[in-house]
C-alpha cells in the first residue's frame, strides 16, 4: 500500500513539475494578445506592474500572507495565472504534506496546487486567452489571491521554523 502511494504521490509531483516548467518558459504572446491582457489589467481595477515581456503582477494583502503577488503570464494562447504560497526553504517536504497538497487539489475547483521545479509551493489557474475577458480576468485573479492565502494557512503546520537569531559571542 505505501509502495503504491508513494508511486502516485511521485507521479503527481512529476505532472506537475512537468506542467510547471512549460509555464515557465519565456512568455511568447503577439502584440494584440498583450495589449488584451494590460486592458482586462486596466479594467480588473487592481493596481498592477510589469514585471517582464509578457509578465504582470498584481499585488494583494491576505489574512496569512502579508503580500500575495499574483504573477500574469501571457504565452502563446494562454494565461497563467500563478502565485508563490511558500518558498523553497519555509517548507520540508514530507509524505504529510504532499498528502494534503493533492487534498488541496481537490478541494479547488480549476485551481492548481503544487512545487514548481526550483522547489517552491505555487497555486495556478491556466485560462484560454481568447475567451477570456476583463470580468472572468478579475475573478481568477481574485481567486488566486485567496487560494493562496488560504493554502498558506492549511499548510502553516509543514513550515519550517525561522532560526532563532544567533546570540553574540561575547
Amino acid at each position: 500500500m505505501k509502495k503504491l502511494l508513494l508511486m502516485f504521490v511521485s507521479f503527481a509531483l512529476f505532472t506537475l513539475l512537468t506542467v510547471t516548467a512549460a509555464a515557465q518558459e519565456k512568455p511568447k504572446i503577439d502584440k494584440a494578445s498583450a495589449s488584451k491582457i494590460v486592458q482586462m489589467l486596466e479594467d480588473s481595477g487592481h493596481t498592477y506592474g510589469k514585471s517582464a515581456d509578457n509578465v504582470w503582477v498584481v499585488k494583494f494583502r491576505g489574512n496569512t500572507l502579508e503580500d500575495i503577488a499574483v504573477i500574469t503570464i501571457g504565452h502563446e494562447n494562454m494565461l497563467i495565472l500563478v502565485s508563490v504560497v511558500a518558498e523553497k526553504k519555509d517548507f520540508k517536504a514530507s509524505p504529510d504534506l504532499i498528502m494534503k497538497l493533492l487534498r488541496l487539489n481537490d478541494d479547488y475547483d480549476r485551481l492548481k496546487v503544487g512545487i514548481d521545479k526550483d522547489g517552491d509551493m505555487f497555486v495556478r489557474i491556466d485560462l484560454s486567452l481568447r475567451v477570456t475577458d476583463s470580468q472572468e480576468f478579475k475573478l481568477n485573479v481574485e481567486q488566486i489571491s485567496a487560494a493562496a492565502d488560504e493554502i498558506a494557512a492549511a499548510i502553516k503546520p509543514f513550515l519550517v521554523a525561522a532560526p532563532a537569531p544567533k546570540k553574540p559571542v561575547k
